[in-house]
């Protein structure tokens, strides 16, 4: 009986994993170093209406994070990246959220600036997980850009 539901224990785990890390976001690497691939956070989160905007002084990054998930999730800190048109990056920013933790069908609205932004660049745009950019939404803006060699925000940006 014991052993019948410690598989059953196993098996939820298992199969609510993604509800597991976006409640308890440490519980990912629990995954990892059990093997598995780990349902990361952002799951039920969506970057929308990501658009560059050209100013005087540069370019203007904004758009919309929307927790389309059915529970609260955390929301991680975000990479906005520019790149040339051979996509290269040239710039990239690693900004906190504009709200910590979203509930189900909420959004918040997310800004950054670019300085000195070639008018060749396109946007990148993702979510930003214990030191890795897990996947990438490309927002890409022939009229936005980014000088070659610049770059600001968190080091190596997260690489």
């Amino acid at each position: 009986m014991v052993v019948l539901l410690l598989g059953l224990a196993i098996v939820g785990v298992l199969i609510a994993r993604g509800e597991i890390v976006a409640t308890w976001p440490a519980a990912a690497r629990l995954y990892a170093l059990a093997g598995l691939p780990a349902t990361s956070s952002e799951r039920g989160l969506e970057l929308a209406e990501v658009i560059p905007a050209r100013t005087a002084n540069g370019l203007v990054v904004e758009g919309d994070i929307t927790n389309t998930g059915s529970t609260a999730r955390e929301v991680p800190r975000l990479r906005v990246a520019l790149r040339d048109p051979s996509k290269k990056e040239t710039q990239c920013k690693i900004i906190d959220p504009p709200a910590t933790q979203l509930g189900p069908g909420e959004t918040a609205h997310f800004k950054t600036a670019f300085e000195n932004a070639d008018e060749t660049a396109t946007v990148k745009v993702s979510f930003f997980l214990d030191g890795r950019a897990p996947s990438y939404t490309d927002k890409s803006d022939p009229q936005a850009a980014v000088s070659p060699g610049k770059n600001q925000g968190d080091g190596a940006c997260g690489k």
